[in-house]
């Protein structure tokens, strides 16, 4: 089914989802996976800051469950770091991926609005298939 696999991770509950989905794909189709975690540096009311070693240690963390979780699958996993923007740096790391996998929170029409959406902004903008997968 999916033999290059993107896969957006935050840590939340929502990509939990993901993970299993992306897994079970990259499983069935002897397929493997590019997890990848963006630092979002979007506007924000108030502004945040880390430090570089912080945003590490915040990708480790994520990204340390879906090592186990790939090797128990038998499924190739590799791993990058984006600080950026989150869906814009996903749908342009997306070209030569066969499918994005992401979570999505599910949020109403005002959410939306409100909050924005990865997932729906992925489904415009990805350079491949996008499966929202929703928690």
């Amino acid at each position: 089914m999916g033999k290059n696999i993107l896969l957006a991770v935050d840590g939340g509950e929502t990509s939990s989802a993901a993970v299993r989905k992306a897994l079970s794909m990259a499983k069935e189709g002897s397929g493997r996976i590019t997890a990848v975690f963006v630092k979002d540096i979007g506007f924000r009311m108030k502004p945040s800051f880390y430090s570089l070693r912080e945003i590490d240690a915040m990708a480790r963390i994520v990204f340390s469950d879906l090592v186990s979780q790939a090797e128990e699958e038998g499924v190739e996993i590799e791993f990058k770091l984006a600080i950026g923007h989150v869906a814009r740096d996903i749908a342009s790391l997306s070209r030569g991926y066969d499918f994005v996998v992401c979570g999505s929170h599910g949020r109403g029409t005002i959410g939306r609005a409100l909050f924005g959406s990865v997932s729906d902004s992925l489904a415009r903008t990805s350079k491949c298939a996008t499966m929202i997968v929703h928690a």
